[in-house]
């Protein structure tokens, strides 16, 4: 079966699975995990139901992205995820500010592996199942401690997994989410950033720019208008710099080349054509207003 086969079967709702290897595992429990992981993130975990996992990010003090995470609510516990190549570093960003409170953190990546897999129903007979659109469309993520080499559906190939990404523009470390970024800048679902909860790490420079709208640069969605995958490079509005392309890649979708990138806001108009340093002309697909 060919990949544009595989990637028009997935969309209509037929099953398929990838291994999610470049993750990173953590169990956070203990009666206070909730309060705790609150107060590092922009998200609302007390609004997050059992049985289903949301996208966020840790912040610094100025509001900068200090890795990217996904977070699962179980029963008696959270489990989060986050790139293999920030996990030291994330590890130190989950556990800097345990002091009091009764939370217990656990590396988990000796003992589990995570699976997504995609479909409306649940896959049967794993105890530890996560809803969400990791990739854009209805799906689940599997905490297991078995390894799986296969559900008896299709295994998705990372350019179908890539494409799906960037049709539904969702951020990744590494591309979008860097450094930095300020989150909203990137996140533009209202479930990663909460406006009505209590304080978290970030949040006095999150609310600031989103009261006085002071968002100069925001995630954007591009076609190619030639059939040449674009570099990640600058983008130019005539001559003038406004912004740039983070991620690229053949679109099953849309069937041409989509990219991903930051634009200042006052020329994100949808169908407007910017081009890159290198000559490459994009029209704007997707321009959706910041979250609030």
């Amino acid at each position: 079966m060919n990949e544009k086969s595989i990637y028009e079967k997935l969309v209509q709702g037929q099953p398929g699975w990838c291994s999610l290897r470049d993750q990173s595992l953590w169990k956070v429990y203990g009666k206070d995990r909730t309060k705790y992981l609150n107060g590092q993130i922009p998200a609302d975990l007390s609004s997050l139901p059992v049985g289903q996992s949301l996208h966020t990010a840790a912040l610094n003090r100025k509001g900068r992205i200090d890795c990217e995470l996904w977070i699962a609510n179980q029963q008696e516990a959270f489990y989060i995820d986050a790139p293999k190549e920030i996990k030291e570093s994330t590890e130190k960003r989950l556990t800097s500010f345990l002091v009091a409170d009764k939370v217990s953190i656990e590396q988990l990546d000796n003992s589990y592996r995570l699976y997504h897999y995609f479909g409306l129903e649940s896959p049967k007979g794993f105890e530890l199942c996560f809803f969400n659109k990791r990739f854009g469309i209805p799906g689940w993520d599997i905490w297991t401690q078995t390894g799986i080499e296969n559900f008896s559906c299709m295994e998705i190939p990372p350019k179908i997994l890539e494409s799906l990404r960037l049709e539904a523009m969702i951020p990744r470390w590494g591309s979008e989410l860097t450094a930095n970024i300020i989150a909203l800048e990137a996140f533009l679902n209202k479930e990663a950033i909460s406006f009505t909860k209590g304080c978290y790490v970030g949040q006095e420079i999150i609310s600031r720019i989103h009261h006085l709208g002071q968002v100069n640069h925001l995630l954007t969605l591009f076609l190619c208008l030639d059939d040449n995958v674009p570099q990640c490079a600058p983008l130019f509005d005539q001559n003038q710099a406004v912004g740039r392309l983070t991620s690229s890649c053949y679109s099953f979708g849309y069937e041409k080349p989509v990219a991903l990138g930051f634009l200042r806001k006052e020329f994100r108009k949808e169908g407007n054509v910017l081009r890159t340093s290198n000559d490459c002309y994009l029209k704007i697909l997707k321009a959706p207003p910041p979250i609030g």
